[in-house]
């Protein structure tokens, strides 16, 4: 017993440098002590889940599906395991083992080998949240997936209905109406969309008409979004918290030439389809003027 308890402070010792390393942004040295850890006690799983979650953080898909495995070799309930095992199950398309983890971690998840698809409901997901951190609404298709349904600035480099990983880890909140939704983190790029993203400036006296923009775009199953009025720049303080219930922010800047100008974002498959679905709202709306049209970000290989 002595000896058991004597592995176990040093393996708590060196977990805990481990931390430190990984607060200090070391995370290379971090993964050693983590590895120093679970061989001082290898009975423990808490090293298992740091290397586990620090190659979640590296993209290191195979690796972090095997260090949580081992975690859960040595404690079959821990949760964060089994939530970091389906991420990385779904990161590396292994349907058999997320549905595994999804059913461990306690939810209704039927075994096979099929791809997930679960109506998760909506969530907002942070894009590139080290970098510019634009926080876009999606239709989550399972507990690591979600289908983006805005159309993303174009210095995100995401377009509408790209498919991106996100973390299980809610980092702040949004609002519809009263309800409150978790944002979470995106991971990465998942499966790319069809769709490409252009930019439009729109000169018009009644905004409240593109409306009718997005709904012809719908027709063509693409989207448009008027970015002059949906867009807000939040402090990182408001958005990683409650963007609704801290402080005001600035207006959005104008774009371009085009000052006073809707800026709008239009997603479709090809320039013709985009051209097409302005000219028809164009004809509808004589009064409105198209400034400038371009193409913000191409569409995704296909698959």
């Amino acid at each position: 017993m002595p000896r058991q308890r004597n592995a176990r402070e040093r393996a708590e010792l060196l977990n805990e440098y481990g931390h430190r390393l990984g607060a200090r942004g070391d995370d290379e040295r971090a993964l050693s002590f983590y590895a120093q850890a679970a061989q001082a006690d290898p009975a423990w799983a808490a090293p298992w889940f740091n290397i586990g979650l620090l190659h979640k953080y590296f993209g290191d898909w195979a690796q972090s599906l095997r260090a949580n495995r081992e975690a859960l070799l040595r404690e079959s309930g821990h949760q964060g395991a089994c939530w970091n095992l389906g991420i990385a199950a779904t990161a590396l398309r292994d349907w058999r083992s997320a549905r595994e983890a999804w059913q461990r971690y306690g939810l209704p998840v039927e075994p096979g080998e099929d791809a997930l698809e679960i109506d998760c409901g909506l969530a907002p997901v942070r894009l590139d949240p080290d970098g510019r951190g634009e926080v876009v609404w999606c239709d989550r298709l399972d507990p690591a997936r979600a289908r983006i349904r805005n159309v993303p600035l174009p210095d995100s480099g995401h377009r509408y209905a790209d498919i991106v990983l996100n973390d299980g880890a809610p980092n702040g909140t949004r609002r519809i109406g009263e309800r409150e939704y978790a944002v979470f983190d995106q991971l990465e790029l998942w499966q790319a969309s069809p769709y490409a993203t252009f930019e439009a400036w729109i000169e018009t006296a009644q905004p409240d008409s593109l409306a009718a923009l997005a709904e012809r775009a719908h027709r063509d199953h693409g989207q448009a979004q008027d970015w002059t009025d949906s867009v807000r720049h939040l402090c990182r303080a408001c958005s990683l918290g409650d963007a609704d219930g801290g402080h005001d922010h600035p207006p959005l800047e104008p774009v371009g030439d085009a000052a006073g100008a809707r800026w709008v974002g239009l997603a479709a498959t090809d320039e013709t389809a985009a051209r097409a679905i302005l000219d028809d709202w164009l004809h509808a709306h004589p009064a409105a003027r198209l400034l400038q049209f371009r193409l913000a970000v191409p569409a995704g290989a296909a698959d």
